[in-house]
This record gives C-alpha cells, sequence and structure tokens, in this order.
C-alpha cells in the first residue's frame, strides 16, 4: 500500500511540475508543435515535439533558422531558411525554404501572418506520445484517477484504521 501511495504520489507530482514548465513556456511566448512529417530528418524526426519562440521578429531571422510558418494550405510547416531576399516592405520576408530531407526548396514570403516563430528546442518522439494522450480518453480517465488518489488524505485513513 505505501509503494503504491508513493507511486501514485511521485507520479502527480512529476504531471505537475511538467504542466508548470508547459505553461510557463507558453505564457513567455513559446509555442509547442508536433512534427507531423519526416521532411527534417535525421535531425528532426517525425513525431517530435518542437517549442518554437514565436516572439522572434523576421528581421532576426538567419539562413539556416529552423522556422514554423503557416502555408498557403493552411498547414504549419517548419523548415529550415535556405536564403532570404531583400524587400522594400519591410513587414514581409521573401525567403527560400527548405526541409532537410527535401531536394526541393519552396519560395515563401514570409509575414506577420504567416509567420509563427523560430524553434528553440525540441524532443524527439514526445509530441506522439502527447498527441495520444490528449487523444485518447481513457488516459484522461487515468489521470484523473491518479490525482484523485493523490488528494487522498492516507495518514488520516491508516490512523482511523488504527483507532477501531
Amino acid at each position: 500500500m505505501k509503494i503504491l501511495k508513493n507511486l501514485i504520489t511521485i507520479t502527480a507530482a512529476l504531471a505537475g511540475i511538467i504542466g508548470v514548465l508547459a505553461l510557463i513556456l507558453v505564457l513567455v511566448g513559446f509555442r509547442p508543435f508536433i512534427l507531423k512529417s519526416e521532411s527534417m530528418e535525421p535531425i528532426y524526426t517525425k513525431g517530435s515535439l518542437c517549442w518554437v519562440n514565436t516572439r522572434v521578429d523576421l528581421d532576426s531571422v538567419e539562413v539556416g533558422d529552423v522556422l514554423v510558418y503557416r502555408s498557403p494550405a493552411n498547414t504549419l510547416v517548419l523548415h529550415r531558411l535556405v536564403e532570404k531576399s531583400s524587400s522594400a516592405d519591410t513587414s514581409s520576408l521573401p525567403a527560400t525554404m527548405q526541409g532537410d530531407a527535401n531536394s526541393m526548396s519552396q519560395d515563401v514570403t514570409l509575414s506577420s501572418i504567416n509567420f509563427i516563430g523560430r524553434e528553440a528546442f525540441t524532443i524527439p518522439r514526445l509530441g506522439m506520445m502527447v498527441e495520444h494522450i490528449l487523444s485518447n480518453n481513457a488516459i484522461w480517465f487515468i489521470v484523473a484517477v491518479f490525482a484523485l488518489l493523490a488528494a487522498v488524505p492516507w495518514e488520516s485513513i491508516h490512523r482511523r484504521k488504527c483507532i477501531e
């Protein structure tokens, strides 16, 4: 019983810490992004959880940066900036983007409308797990049970048994 109580407490504490850290990242301008294709392999694998800094200005991006932008098909894309051009319009950036695993590049005009941010850090394969957890009701039920069990005042229950 004590081992189960400790396991529940540790699991709940870890989940809480991870949740607080994720909330802090979101509050300071980072956004999670799950990589859904192999276009950036081998460095960025499909299913990775990428954290994107959304407070990056277009004028600060450099060739070689990994950027997230919204494509004309309205999907989020994570590709490397391979070339940037100057423009008379300072609110946009004509750019050439390419996935590391792709042989073809794409010309894109980045602007405040479609530019999301620059990749800050990536955790391989974690995105698949997060996506699975978020889409699975059984896992949410288990999380709720663990949270409730972690909130149980185990010491008072133990004392009641001893008194009776």
